[in-house]
């Protein structure tokens, strides 16, 4: 009877034990949630408000085009520092500190809308590109931090994690459309909303112990001597295979999600609030894609899963050129995006699994490269866009998606 008496209370501990070391995991998890979505609604809700923000601030959309693609240039410096800080200091303070500077940024441009002659147009630039180095920053350090978390399923995990992007897009357009159609195409009130949920997602933050590491930083920082950049230089040629497929796509995926409003605008001359609420379809179809893709990866493997979403993002873009009207024009962006979701996501999992260390950086210096991407693609499809119409820019998306899904093939498994 003792002896039972001892192995009851042994498993009663061994359940005690198992709660203790899922708790800190739940509240990291919930925090990196809340905090990415940040990231995802300042990111994602650039699209719907560029032409009320044109005709705010009494501006080209040309030039209004341009916040976005200073939000992507300063996101830069954020997403390779963002990896490396969350390598040394550990989330929290990491996070925190992203958080506050969007939030600072966004309020600076908001009052700039309430008095559009108080600031120049160049000052409101320089601040979202500020507050695109907070975006960065979370992107990287949110990301490094679900790798680092769930090693044994972090393909499923990232794929899982990044469904938030499209799910968030989807909050975000509807949301934004509502408050166009309310307040008569008016930008500022979807500053506030995004502000507003920024205040929240920070106090999640409260719940991640303040000295939490999530262990596995460079050994450069350790001795001091040079290691940094040599650390630096052997991570990137292990990841350069990786580098180029996300240069050449996920730019792409970015200036479809985000230029798709303007472009059902120009292309089909559909209203503001019309273009909004229709992107919201191609963000609801590519969430649950992402879903599927989640699972599927574990089924054919990241790299099946990276030539399946190079070769339904080429269907999508064939059926797109062709499209007679938005309706038909919004389900091949659709396709597109459905295509485009995984393949960010799996390229991240597959550059962790081939480092085997240091996830902070490992995310950072990926999303560095992809973010150069989307500054490049964001410029030049709206370049492409404005100034030669509809058709060229899905012509440019085709021939990069093309050449990433020549490079996917040094991916390919050894085995």
């Amino acid at each position: 009877m003792t002896t039972s008496s001892s192995q009851a209370t042994k498993r009663s501990e061994g359940k005690k034990v198992g709660a203790m070391n899922w708790a800190p995991t739940v509240r990291l998890t919930v925090a990196a949630c809340l905090v990415f979505w940040i990231f995802v609604f300042a990111d994602s809700g650039w699209g719907p408000i560029l032409v009320p923000l044109s005709n705010q601030l009494g501006i080209s959309l040309t030039v209004t085009g341009l916040f976005y693609v200073v939000w992507s240039t300063g996101y830069l410096p954020g997403a390779l520092i963002g990896g490396a800080m969350l390598d040394l200091y550990g989330p929290r303070r990491v996070l925190f500190g992203a958080s506050l500077i969007i939030l600072c940024g966004f309020f600076t441009i908001y009052f700039g809308l309430l008095l559009p002659h108080a600031m120049p147009v160049i000052v409101l630039l320089a601040i979202a590109g500020l507050g695109g180095v907070g975006g960065g920053v979370i992107d990287a350090s949110t990301n490094g931090l679900i790798s680092a978390i769930y090693t044994k399923r972090r393909g499923m995990a990232l794929n899982l994690f990044n469904l938030l992007y499209p799910l968030g897009g989807v909050l975000v357009a509807l949301t934004d459309a509502g408050l166009l159609r309310l307040f008569h195409n008016d930008p500022r009130p979807c500053f506030i909303f995004t502000m507003c949920f920024t205040v929240g997602a920070m106090i999640s933050l409260l719940g991640i112990p303040a000295k939490y590491r999530i262990g596995g930083s460079p050994t450069a920082h350790k001795d001091g001597s040079g290691g940094d950049r040599e650390s630096t230089i052997t991570l990137v040629k292990i990841l350069a295979p990786v580098i180029l497929v996300m240069m050449l796509t996920s730019g792409i995926s970015s200036s479809v999600r985000t230029w798709t409003p303007a472009y059902l605008h120009v292309a089909y001359a559909q209203t503001p609030a019309i273009a909004a609420a229709l992107s919201s379809i191609t963000w609801i179809i590519s969430a649950g894609s992402r879903l599927g893709a989640a699972f599927l990866i574990l089924r054919i493997g990241s790299w099946r899963m990276v030539m399946l979403g190079i070769a339904i993002t080429l269907l999508g873009l064939v059926a797109l050129m062709f499209s007679p009207n938005a309706i038909t024009a919004t389900l091949a962006i659709a396709l597109t995006s459905v295509g485009l979701s995984p393949i960010f996501a799996t390229c991240l999992a597959i550059g962790s699994e081939r480092a085997g260390r240091s996830f902070g950086s490992v995310a950072g210096i990926l999303l560095f490269v992809s973010g150069i991407s989307t500054v490049f693609s964001g410029w030049f499809f709206g370049f492409l866009l404005n100034m030669t119409g509809p058709l060229w820019p899905v012509i440019y998306c085709f021939t990069f998606v093309t050449l990433g899904g020549l490079m996917a093939l040094r991916l390919r498994p050894a085995h």
